[in-house]
């Protein structure tokens, strides 16, 4: 494979305090302009894993000594129609093993995690498992040999969606994602606990009269859950932030729903050390001319700490976040107004409070899309994804950053 372009950018740093009503004390962003900032990160390799067929990563957990595990969604490898691919890589990069899941169906992988034991908890939707023509959620225990322990469908007579997954301390899992089967609206937010058999221990739906939906999970310092996504408010027209702070049995401790005139959402969240939550998404509001990158901060109360927006001329965004050693963060999102193709891999490194201390695009000629960041046990940063650049098919696309 060739050398894959590494491109350092100018970027842009908005900082948003508060909008009012939503957000007091709003602060419009700054004008655009661009910053060189110095090469504080380096790719310590780029892999490319796929066949004939296409081949997406949704998801990476970091493993012990470096090693890491991930999920997507496989056509190729004998796949029966799209299966649930998940591999564990050694920390070189390079597989050690690869498990399909499903069935004759439509099977996605969407979001792995760690159960209290260190096997792998495994989410995605299924059709081959579902009751009807429909998508159920699919939840799944791997061990870290690469053997299915149980897997289970979990939804009713309409569609279900994948959020994200989060081991409990009983050795259960907590998965969160949308449902058209329940709840009394179009789409709602479902939150099921599971036992570590893989029994549904509890399950229910939170929304209002339009659509509201969970795209990812992470634990907080203090044990408890944090989800993302977004609310459609009717007083706002449009989606806006939402954040939910719950418990390990999926029950509130609180929420939160932060927005503009236009579209936000959330798509990505992880812990901070101070007990907090950094989340990342995307935003039309707060004085974008088109789609920004949006970081956001909240303490453990929910209260919004600072609020970052990057963007460029057109189409920027995030998609998932980790913190990193020094109690910064690393976002992992895309960009259509950088790079060398018609969409870009677009990383950020932010310090403790939010100043962007590092950025860079990845990718050649086609589309590079990052889904996942992970932090591995060594303190370098693994990026998984999907490329359509270096072969006809999409392949996984994988980048492993160490600091300098």
């Amino acid at each position: 494979m060739k050398k894959i372009a590494l491109i350092v950018l100018g970027t842009l740093l908005c900082t948003l305090v508060l909008e009012a009503n939503k957000i007091p004390g709003y602060v419009p962003p700054e004008a655009k302009k661009k910053v060189k900032k110095p090469e504080i990160y380096h790719a310590l390799w780029e892999k490319m894993y796929g066949g004939k067929d296409d081949d997406i990563a949704y998801g990476i957990v970091a493993l012990e000594e470096g090693e890491s595990a991930m999920v997507g969604t496989c056509k190729s490898f004998n796949a029966q129609n799209t299966d649930i691919c998940v591999t564990r890589l050694n920390a070189q990069g390079e597989m050690k093993w690869r498990l399909l899941l499903g069935g004759a169906k439509k099977d996605e992988g969407k979001a792995i995690s760690r159960a209290a034991d260190g096997t792998l908890m495994i989410l995605g939707t299924t059709k081959s498992l579902a009751k009807k023509y429909d998508s159920d959620l699919y939840v799944a225990k791997v061990s870290l040999e690469g053997k299915l322990i149980w897997e289970k469908g979990i939804g009713g007579d309409r569609d279900e969606f994948a959020g994200g997954i989060a081991g409990t301390d009983d050795g259960g899992v907590l998965v969160v994602g949308d449902s058209e089967s329940f709840g009394n609206h179009y789409k709602d937010i479902y939150i099921v606990k599971l036992s570590k058999e893989g029994e549904v221990h509890s399950s229910r739906t939170i929304g209002g009269e339009k659509e509201d939906s969970a795209k990812a999970l992470t634990r907080t310092k203090d044990g408890n859950m944090v989800m993302v996504g977004h609310r459609e408010v009717e007083s706002s027209g449009n989606k806006d932030f939402f954040v939910m702070k719950l418990n390990q049995n999926g029950q509130k401790i609180w929420a939160k729903t932060y927005g503009g005139k236009y579209a936000d959402t959330l798509s990505g969240v992880t812990a901070s050390i101070d007990g907090g939550i950094v989340a990342t998404g995307k935003t039309r509001s707060f004085g974008s001319d088109q789609t920004d990158l949006s970081v956001m901060k909240f303490d453990m109360q929910g209260e919004l700490v600072w609020h970052k927006i990057y963007g460029f001329k057109y189409y920027e965004y995030g998609n998932a976040v980790t913190s990193t050693l020094d109690g910064g963060f690393m976002i992992a999102g895309g960009t259509n107004t950088l790079g060398n193709g018609g969409h870009s891999v677009y990383m950020l490194a932010l310090d403790k409070n939010g100043k962007l201390i590092w950025s860079h695009v990845y990718g050649d000629r086609e589309k590079d899309r990052a889904h996942s960041i992970a932090r591995m046990s060594d303190g370098t940063i693994i990026v998984a994804g999907e490329s359509d650049s270096y072969s006809r098919s999409t392949n996984f696309y994988m980048i492993k950053i160490k600091k300098k």
